[in-house]
């Protein structure tokens, strides 16, 4: 009997409206009409996840801590406070270029702050289920750079000398990754199944990765899923054969098994301008993103893992 869940978000990015708006891009299944989607629940510890925060061998220097609650579908950064003293939490969406929040009042900017942090952002339309109160996409990390572990996210300014030199205070098991990119998005390099290489975009807003499918894989079922314009598209759930390796430019190659990933998605599917890339259609989402501490330098368009023995 097929699944069905309603968050994975299916698009391909670059997918803003005029007036700068931005749909949350490639792969979010959010319906604001299905109450199941609108359920958070704590995700439960993955066989691969690290089982404590990392520790540094050296005093951060200064920084915004941010706490992280995964949902299991999803990443929300907690802790902001609109000018007005409301507690807000934000959908972390590396897939999204804009960041907004949802509110139903008249104006047409809101600013929003975490300790020292301010944030301006733009008010939304209804794009978001209901109880998210907003989302934080790309242009909110312009000039800074991130390490998020478990539930918490560092925030530093891109000229703080952990952005510059992370490795001394991740150390040597911080492995930066092969990458290109688009715009503002970011690509990694990554092998599967075995001989099939290519770049899949990295996104924190999508719940399940988008990975070819060779054959021999386990059959979970059938997810349905929202893309922007509103409509759904049912595509098959399944667990990988092989191992999901990414690759790192020292070489390196950092191993994921048991990946879940969809399939069934066309380039036909979408309207995309310019060159009609496959590469644009892989995603690597927080199913095997939450399974590592990972760094990622926003300005030096710089991303890194903290390598785990599986």
């Amino acid at each position: 009997m097929p699944t069905f869940s309603l968050y994975q978000k299916i698009g391909l990015v670059f997918l803003c409206l005029s007036v700068g708006m931005c749909l949350p891009n490639p792969t979010r299944n959010i319906s604001r009409n299905d109450p199941s989607s609108q359920i958070l629940k704590p995700s439960l510890p993955h066989p691969n996840q690290p089982s404590q925060n990392v520790s540094f061998p050296r005093t951060l220097p200064p920084h915004t801590k941010v706490q992280v609650l995964d949902t299991g579908i999803s990443l929300l950064l907690l802790g902001f406070q609109s000018e007005k003293g409301e507690k807000v939490s934000f959908l972390w969406d590396t897939g999204s270029d804009i960041s907004f929040y949802e509110g139903s009042d008249s104006l047409e900017a809101k600013e929003f702050q975490i300790g020292e942090k301010k944030i301006r952002l733009r008010r939304g339309e209804g794009i978001l289920p209901k109880g998210i109160q907003g989302l934080l996409g790309l242009d909110s990390f312009r000039g800074s750079c991130v390490f998020w572990d478990q539930d918490l996210l560092y925030w530093f300014p891109s000229d703080s000398p952990f952005c510059d030199h992370p490795d001394a205070y991740l150390g040597t098991q911080l492995k930066f990754l092969m990458t290109k990119q688009k715009g503002e998005h970011s690509f990694v390099q990554f092998e599967y199944p075995k001989s099939m290489t290519s770049f899949a975009h990295l996104d924190t807003g999508a719940s399940l990765s988008i990975l070819p499918k060779e054959g021999g894989e386990v059959y979970l079922g059938e997810k349905r899923v929202f893309r922007p314009g509103g409509t759904i598209l049912t595509l098959e759930h399944w667990q990988a054969k092989e191992t999901l390796t990414v690759f790192s430019k020292s070489g390196f190659r950092e191993e994921y098994p048991n990946v879940e990933f969809l399939t069934g998605i066309s380039l036909e599917n979408f309207h995309l301008s310019g060159d009609k890339d496959k590469e644009e259609v892989w995603v690597i989402g927080l199913g095997v993103l939450r399974t590592r501490p990972l760094f990622w330098d926003f300005s030096r368009k710089r991303i890194g893992i903290i390598h785990q023995e599986n």
